[in-house]
């Protein structure tokens, strides 16, 4: 328990970013190398053993398509053996030429000459005989002394088969100064004991340009060799079958007829099990270029594979690495700090993690210390500053009572003077704007009916009316429908305000402003219209801007208030649309759904 405790001590006092090191080099780059390189590894063997079992398939295909040569030769062999007519007319002893001529013509001609238009891979097929009465030509030989001392003759002899396959080395009747590489399937023509008077013997010539064709259709793969019984190789891929060179080489074999000198990895099968084809063999030598090509393709694949498997993690890791260790080495500058009296706050994005979290925590405990700090530094001004406070509070209570009697009283002594001599005119403004003073004292709610605004609003416009005289007009125009319903306090109001105070100022003909409140389909419009000296459309915008943005200028304060107000009640489902025409109209239109707001019968019903 010692030792373990001690081993965590000895991890504990490693510098973080060592810790990180060691963690990416034995956690990540060594699991990744010593995978990719077992990939690497079994991979090759995959690749290697597949390469070689295709190699197997290209053999066995060569095989497949010799064997079906020699078979087809060997099936021409049987049927010919076994066709008495025609054997009866190789033992016919003909008493001239014109005889066996007629023969000729009439049946022996067309019999052996349709096997080479049939099978493509045959060169020539044709008969050998004792029979004197016979004339050479075409497909059928007399024996000469030549022939008897020939190789496939004395191979066929030495043999107790009725067929054998051999290869040897004979003139080029084309060209008698070239020798000729010839494979042949030689039959003894023995069927029937009764035709036995002359010998008989049937051969049929392979073509070798028809295996050395196959044998390059597979030279991408393999270099191919085709050996005999005598292990001399007859023909090999891109090699010759005629020429004035040595032809039909033997090659070198062990003491137990094996191939030795052979390439690593080379191929060696027998071509059939069959009587006639013993001890024929394929050699198959794999190209190494495909297999070092094979090679390069892996190799190439797992050092992109190791590039990517490698580099990707590095660089997330690096980030992850950086981004823990550089926020954990600014917390512990920032404690240092802290242990020297200096709070102050770690100025960088957090993050939403556990560090993150601690960082937030440790600017919130540095501003708690800091407030706590100035709280005790200010205790005594700021028992001073409520002591003030509180007399400065006395004083203007005292001052909001005493101020609108005062006013009340000044405007009830003016009015006494008008009625006494007959201001007809001023005692109805100063009636009208007592009732304007007196309600926005007592107006203590935030919602009024439509009724309610449009008094208020009319209040204000004879008084506007009052400054103007004959050459200011308004006009009311008002749904009935929609007189009950709440809407905010001096939403109307202020806009004719605005209106009066900003367009109708410097207007020197008649001023005119209209207001209608109308319902429209579920929705409830206010529109404010006057024909002031309006704004163009750069200055509209910068109005429309800073009101959608909050920015308190100083400046349209009116209209400012009035916006605000229709964002608390009713958020952005309102609608508060301004257009001017210079020294035309200006016009400001308020929709609000009438989902949105109450009759007042309907609020008397809830309270």
């Amino acid at each position: 328990m010692n030792r373990k405790w001690k081993l965590l001590r000895i991890v504990d006092d490693i510098p973080l970013k060592f810790k990180f090191l060691i963690i990416y080099l034995l956690c990540v780059l060594l699991p990744i190398l010593c995978i990719n390189s077992l990939f690497f590894l079994q991979d090759s063997k995959n690749t290697e053993r597949r390469e070689m079992d295709n190699l197997r398939i290209s053999m066995d295909r060569v095989d497949n398509e010799i064997m079906q040569m020699v078979n087809s030769g060997v099936v021409i062999g049987n049927a010919v053996s076994a066709d008495r007519v025609f054997n009866e007319m190789l033992e016919y002893t003909y008493s001239d030429n014109v005889a066996y001529y007629e023969e000729y013509d009439s049946y022996l001609r067309d019999k052996l000459e349709q096997y080479p238009n049939i099978y493509p891979y045959i060169s020539w097929i044709g008969v050998y005989t004792s029979n004197p009465t016979l004339s050479n030509g075409g497909s059928y030989f007399m024996l000469k002394p030549n022939d008897l001392k020939s190789e496939w003759y004395q191979k066929m002899n030495e043999k107790k088969d009725k067929v054998t396959v051999t290869s040897y080395l004979d003139t080029n009747p084309m060209n008698p100064a070239e020798k000729l590489v010839y494979v042949s399937i030689i039959r003894k023509l023995d069927n029937f004991p009764d035709l036995m008077k002359f010998s008989k013997y049937l051969r049929i010539d392979i073509r070798m340009d028809k295996l050395l064709e196959l044998f390059d259709k597979e030279r991408n793969y393999l270099l191919i060799k085709l050996v005999d019984e005598e292990n001399r190789l007859v023909l090999e891929s891109a090699g010759a079958f005629k020429g004035s060179d040595s032809l039909l080489p033997t090659l070198p074999v062990s003491k137990d007829s094996q191939l030795i000198g052979l390439p690593e990895k080379s191929f060696v099968s027998p071509l059939s099990s069959a009587s006639y084809m013993h001890n024929w063999r394929l050699v198959g030598i794999p190209e190494g270029s495909r297999i070092a090509e094979e090679r390069k393709g892996v190799i190439h694949f797992f050092i992109w594979l190791t590039l990517i498997s490698t580099i990707i993690p590095t660089i997330l890791i690096y980030i992850i690495m950086h981004s823990f260790n550089f926020r954990v080495r600014k917390l512990s500058k920032h404690m240092q700090l802290v242990k020297n009296e200096r709070f102050e706050p770690i100025t960088m994005y957090e993050g939403k993690d556990e560090i993150g979290n601690l960082l937030r925590s440790f600017n919130l405990m540095t501003k708690k210390i800091r407030n706590l700090i100035n709280d005790v530094y200010k205790l005594e001004i700021q028992k001073k500053d409520l002591e003030l406070e509180r007399v400065q509070a006395e004083l203007n209570y005292l001052q909001s009572q005493v101020d609108p009697h005062f006013l009340f009283n000044t405007l009830n002594a003016i009015l006494v003077v008008c009625k006494k001599y007959r201001y007809e005119h001023v005692i109805e403004i100063i009636q009208n704007l007592s009732q304007i003073l007196r309600r926005l004292l007592h107006w203590k709610e935030d919602l009024v009916t439509v009724e309610e605004e449009l008094s208020f609003t009319d209040m204000y416009l004879q008084i506007e009316k009052f400054r103007f005289q004959d050459r200011f007009q308004y006009e009311l125009s008002v749904d009935e429908s929609v007189l009950l319903y709440r809407i905010p306090k001096m939403s109307i109001q202020s806009l004719v305000e605005n209106s009066c105070k900003h367009g109708l100022q410097s207007v020197k003909g008649n001023r005119r402003i209209r207001i209608s409140v109308e319902r429209a389909g579920m929705n409830m419009l206010m529109k404010v219209e006057d024909n002031g000296i309006g704004m163009n459309s750069a200055k509209l915008d910068e109005i429309v801007q800073s009101l959608y943005k909050g920015e308190d200028n100083g400046k349209n304060v009116g209209l400012r208030n009035v916006y605000r107000r229709l964002n608390l009640f009713y958020a952005d489902r309102s609608l508060f649309q301004m257009e001017s025409i210079p020294f035309e109209k200006t016009s400001v239109t308020i929709q609000i759904p009438l989902n949105l707001i109450r009759k007042q019968e309907e609020v008397s019903k809830h309270v």
